[in-house]
């Protein structure tokens, strides 16, 4: 994996210097999280679970005050020195009727709705409209992106409400290594002409694309009947439509690794936005994000 991102980070930032600070960093990572030879499990009462990989970066990266957008029930743990405050599009007791679709209930997904983070501000996660400019120290936002129509729109509001040298801690699931691994990636084409144009053009896409992604996920852990051929066709338009109907919060966009690279060095480019790319790094099912808002005008 530590090639893989030797290999991006020269192809797509062309810079010697990023692929040593990406290099630097994992080394540490990897360092702190290894468990030495012999030493007692991390389940024993007696010997606490080593920090995981996001939370070492955190250690490495946040302070001072900042928002965590769409926490749920996963909050990133976060230094001492940093206070947060946790933003949501609803409050966790209007969620059991997105929730109930296609037959099926919260308990389905494996969701208590007493074990969701309550929100201190109640906002759409792509807009932010109630955050100031200039006002974070950090914005943390982990598998948040691709559950937004506009993904651009959100990832330039993220960096709009930050001071400058805040901190963007985001993380994306890898496709490959999830249920999103059967669609094929979101091209930068697509995700632009959403930011141009609006994306109506390509919601009843994303909803039939999400419903195969679900139907097959769901009848994979039996909370759907078997069905195939024209039976599964009907039966997928079906959870098409009552996704859309509850605004189920699905994946509208999928990348791997590469794709995700190729976005952000792109919009530096499309957009002028300013930042620099401090850390990349492959944790399991997820790729993880640093970035720092540098001095300039975001446009």
């Amino acid at each position: 994996m530590r090639t893989t991102l030797k290999k991006i980070a020269r192809r797509l930032l062309g810079a010697d210097a990023i692929v040593a600070s990406i290099n630097a960093l994992s080394d540490k990572i990897d360092r702190h999280a290894a468990i030495p030879a012999g030493a007692p499990s991390p389940q024993s009462a007696a010997q606490p679970a080593p920090p995981s990989c996001r939370e070492l970066i955190a250690i490495e990266y946040l302070s001072g005050q900042g928002i965590e957008i769409g926490a749920f029930a996963s909050p990133l743990k976060v230094p001492g020195n940093t206070k947060v405050a946790y933003l949501d599009r609803y409050q966790p007791d209007q969620m059991e009727g997105e929730l109930n679709v296609a037959g099926l209930t919260p308990k389905d997904f494996g969701f208590d709705p007493a074990a969701l983070i309550v929100p201190d501000i109640v906002d759409d996660g792509e807009s932010l409209s109630k955050v100031g400019d200039l006002t974070q120290d950090f914005v943390i936002a982990n598998h948040v992106l691709e559950h937004f129509e506009n993904p651009i729109k959100g990832f330039k509001n993220m960096l709009r409400v930050l001071k400058h040298g805040g901190i963007l801690y985001l993380a994306l699931p890898e496709m490959q290594h999830s249920f999103d691994r059967i669609r094929r990636p979101t091209p930068f084409e697509h995700v632009w002409r959403d930011y141009l144009e609006g994306p109506a053009w390509s919601r009843k896409q994303a909803f039939d694309e999400f419903a195969r992604v679900f139907v097959d996920n769901g009848m994979a852990k039996n909370l759907f009947p078997q069905k195939s051929g024209d039976e599964r066709v009907a039966f997928e338009s079906y959870v098409a439509s009552e996704l859309e109907r509850a605004n189920f919060s699905i994946h509208f966009h999928a990348w791997r690794m590469i794709d995700m690279v190729d976005m952000f060095v792109k919009l530096k480019d499309q957009l002028g936005i300013a930042y620099q790319i401090e850390l990349i790094k492959a944790n399991g099912d997820e790729v993880i994000f640093i970035f720092r808002k540098i001095p300039s005008t975001i446009v």
